[in-house]
């Protein structure tokens, strides 16, 4: 081999590569725990109370929120909420969201006997409603949220709903 092949294949093999572009992930998993209140009103029950939970959450693309979560109440009996919304955020360190959410409230509740309801209604309280959370922050890894506020609208037949749902405080962290 020829010293000119020589030096042609070692400038190769020690060319600098192409640079690597870093891409964040399509999904971001996170975990975390919230506080707050959750409370379902209507002519026929009030059902809900005041405690706190965890969730999942998948963050697509930096801006579309999807999450679940299950809170533990009480305050009028023992209740548990379980949400399920989709939504979306501002990307950056200051991220407030808006997000659609179905809740689902279980367990202990009072009923309220009326001429539209004459026996108690039966089943869980559903409402479908509207979250705004404009205190949320992302620092690295970790998301924090203070102060969101929820509301919503739900059936009785006959009758309407409201769902009320107030976060105090949710810490998350990236998986």
């Amino acid at each position: 081999m020829s010293i000119s092949a020589l030096v042609i294949l070692s400038a190769l093999a020690t060319s600098p590569a192409a640079p690597e572009v870093s891409e964040s992930p399509r999904h971001q998993f996170s975990l975390y725990g919230r506080s707050g209140a959750s409370i379902y009103l209507s002519s026929a029950r009030t059902h809900g109370g005041v405690g706190g939970g965890f969730g999942v959450r998948d963050t697509v693309d930096g801006r579309w929120l999807l999450q679940a979560d299950v809170n533990a109440l009480t305050g009028l009996g023992s209740a548990f909420a379980v949400r399920v919304g989709a939504g979306v955020q501002r990307q950056g360190w200051w991220a407030p969201a808006v997000l659609l959410n179905v809740t689902g409230l279980f367990g202990d509740r009072l009923d309220f006997l009326t001429p539209e309801h004459p026996v108690p209604v039966a089943g869980p309280s559903l409402g479908l409603g509207l979250t705004v959370a404009p205190a949320r922050f992302t620092l690295g890894k970790a998301q924090v949220s203070v102060l969101e506020l929820g509301v919503g609208v739900g059936t009785d037949n006959p009758g309407l709903g409201l769902v009320y749902g107030l976060t105090l405080l949710e810490v998350g962290m990236a998986l």
